[in-house]
This record gives C-alpha cells, structure tokens and sequence, in this order.
C-alpha cells in the first residue's frame, strides 16, 4: 500500500462494519424479547438447548432467500442473522480492498497471498458447510 488512503478506506470499512454488525444484532435481540420470540419458535424455546437440539433450531433453519420477508416481517432472528453476515463480510471486504490496493501498487505477492486468502474464506463458507454432517 503506497499511499495512507488505503488505511482510512480500510479504517472506515472496519468501523462501518462493526457499527452495523452490532445495530442488527441489538435490533434484533430486542425485536426477540419484545415479541417473545422469532421465526415461529417462542423465546423460551429458543432459550433452551434440549428443545433447541431436539427441533433443530439452529442457523441452518434461516434461508437466506428469507431474509427480505423476515426484515420486513420485523422478525428478530432475520435481524441477527444479517448482523452476523455483515459481521463475517467486514474482514472479507477489508481482505478485498487490500487486494485491489496491491494489484494497483503491481504488488504481484500480495495479490497472490491476498487471492489465496480470500480463496480460503469463500470455500470455508461456501463449500464446505455443504460437506458438513
């Protein structure tokens, strides 16, 4: 990275992503207390591990095609869920920008660790939790 544009870019990424991140997930744990519950499961469903494990009430439940209907839904879990991704997303974007800076910089190592490393995110999010049990 030549020139410190790139760290403010990186800085307010980082930043913007958390503040989201968190105004999602607050959002939503508050729509679950208010509502008692989300997504058709009641809070104190949702609280315990034995009816949790029993029902398979976990985040393979959320769709992610469902996320629009549960946004405006107002439903609690669709909040967290989005609050999560956009928390998972905020390093890959940061990983991006850096990627895109050393292309430009003709930085050809770091374009290939940067590649590498964002080769092993998508697949450890894309490919193998379909191979998971």
């Amino acid at each position: 990275m030549k020139n410190h544009d790139d760290e403010v870019i990186i800085s307010y990424f980082l930043k913007a992503g958390v503040i989201i991140s968190v105004s999602f997930l607050v959002t939503g744990v508050l729509i679950i207390f208010l509502k008692n519950g989300g997504d058709g499961v009641t809070l104190s469903q949702l609280s315990s591990y034995n009816y949790a494990y029993r029902h398979h009430i976990d985040s393979a439940r959320i769709s992610l095609s469902n996320i629009p209907n549960g946004l405006t839904a107002l439903d609690g879990l669709y909040f967290i869920t989005v609050g999560l991704w956009v928390l998972i997303f905020t390093p890959i974007t940061v990983v991006f920008i850096g990627w895109v800076s050393f292309l430009e910089d003709k930085n050809y190592l770091y374009v290939a660790m940067a590649s590498i490393v964002l080769f092993n995110l998508f697949f450890a999010m894309l490919v193998i939790p379909r191979y998971v049990v």
